[in-house]
């Protein structure tokens, strides 16, 4: 049966949270993630299926906005492998769906963790939401010396320039407590959050540095510009110096022209809403 998560869940929770995403990142350990995660996330923001008393399955509800109405990103599905291909997880997502429903919502967002789910997840009612741009950025593929970036946690900049710089595209907004899980989860990859100021021009860029391949991974940034296209490289090589690399791999919202675009997140609506053309969803999160 489905119920709500509580705090006395957390065990549960992380077992189920080790055993499905042991392998899914090897830049990252698994159990500091969910520690930090849980950390941050009301424990009663989700649902789970037991089974004879014992959860078997999982997943997160994560408030954000779009467009001034508020949803849910639903994040870290999961189900014991003993325990799949019996319907709980189309069981749970059914539930998220009927709170969503009730609570008058825009609906339920995600992200497939791999390109077979959007499938998987177009059989619940789920549709393609937001593209992504990816691309690759070489430190000596622009002059100049770049825009001097400095490590920080200032949620409240980042949210106020993520706003600004998204606000014609952006789809979702996540509160401080996600913004801070996500500046923890680059913290343990040896990443950073780096802000910029340059003459009136500020930005911010969410990084995780690679050491192995000698690059950093941009998953999220911004720049308040009104000469973006031409201070974007700026941005790129100020980051590539901070971390002293030569390149960068590098998320961007879709509409720049930077790089080969994919589908990256699915709605489950709960209205007939029209979904804009450039809508946007990244914040690090899958």
């Amino acid at each position: 049966m489905v119920f709500p998560i509580t705090s006395s869940d957390y065990n549960e929770l992380k077992t189920i949270w080790l055993e499905v995403f042991n392998e899914a990142d090897i830049n990252m350990d698994v159990g500091e993630y969910a520690d930090t995660f849980l950390l941050h996330h009301s424990p009663h923001s989700g649902l789970v299926y037991r089974e004879n008393g014992r959860i078997v399955s999982m997943l997160f509800l994560i408030p954000c906005h779009w467009d001034g109405a508020v949803g849910y990103y639903v994040y870290a599905c999961a189900t014991s492998p003993q325990f799949r291909r019996k319907g709980y997880m189309k069981t749970l997502l059914d539930a998220a769906f009927e709170k969503a429903q009730n609570e008058k919502t825009f609906g339920l967002i995600l992200i497939p963790a791999h390109p077979s789910l959007f499938d998987f997840y177009g059989q619940y009612g789920f549709q393609t939401f937001s593209q992504i741009a990816e691309h690759q950025f070489f430190e000596y593929e622009t002059t100049g010396n770049g825009f001097d970036c400095v490590k920080s946690d200032d949620c409240a900049m980042i949210a106020n320039l993520r706003n600004r710089f998204y606000e014609q595209h952006l789809a979702v907004q996540f509160d401080f407590p996600h913004i801070r899980h996500i500046q923890n989860r680059i913290v343990n990859v040896q990443g950073a959050t780096l802000l910029f100021e340059h003459e009136g021009k500020k930005g911010y860029a969410f990084c995780k540095h690679d050491y192995l391949n000698d690059s950093v991974a941009v998953m999220e940034w911004a720049l308040i510009s009104n000469t973006l296209l031409e201070d974007i490289p700026q941005l790129f090589k100020g980051i590539c110096r901070y971390f002293d690399v030569p390149k960068l791999l590098i998320r961007s919202r879709s509409g720049l022209d930077l790089g080969c675009e994919r589908p990256f997140s699915m709605i489950r609506p709960c209205s007939e809403k029209q979904i804009p053309k450039n809508t946007y969803l990244n914040l690090g999160m899958d």
